[in-house]
């Protein structure tokens, strides 16, 4: 089980926006796979608040884009050494752990990796609102 931090911690979230995070962060796959289908389609399916497809192809792909960078530029401000370990931590769920026994090196230790993990939802939640 996961140790508690305590709410006077630099980077304390709520049990709940750290959830509510950590489920947007594991469907960045999500993200990046619909943006390759819309890409690839042929067809536009028009919505009912529009008549133009092409531009609501556009809107969706640039919503997917934002949800995607906003992933990927938070866990740079984390921490630009360690940004694509903790994506891949925040969006696969692979632990720190796992990825040391694969062979992926992390240029920091367990602790500092999930202090910086902590820092990385911390700043999600701000950039969320």
């Amino acid at each position: 089980m996961a140790r508690k931090i305590s709410r006077k911690h630099e980077f304390w979230i709520s049990d709940y926006a750290y959830l509510e995070l950590k489920n947007f962060c594991l469907r960045y796959g999500e993200f990046k796979d619909e943006i390759s289908v819309i890409l690839n389609s042929t067809a536009c399916m028009p919505t009912a608040a529009r008549d133009d497809p092409t531009a609501d192809t556009a809107l969706r792909i640039e919503r997917l884009s934002r949800k995607r960078e906003l992933i990927e530029q938070t866990a740079i401000e984390a921490d630009s050494a360690i940004y694509q370990a903790l994506i891949n931590n925040v969006t696969t769920g692979v632990s720190y752990e796992q990825m040391r026994a694969c062979g992926i090196r992390i240029p920091c230790g367990q602790r500092q990796f999930y202090k910086k993990r902590r820092k990385f939802f911390w700043l999600l939640n701000y950039k969320k609102g």
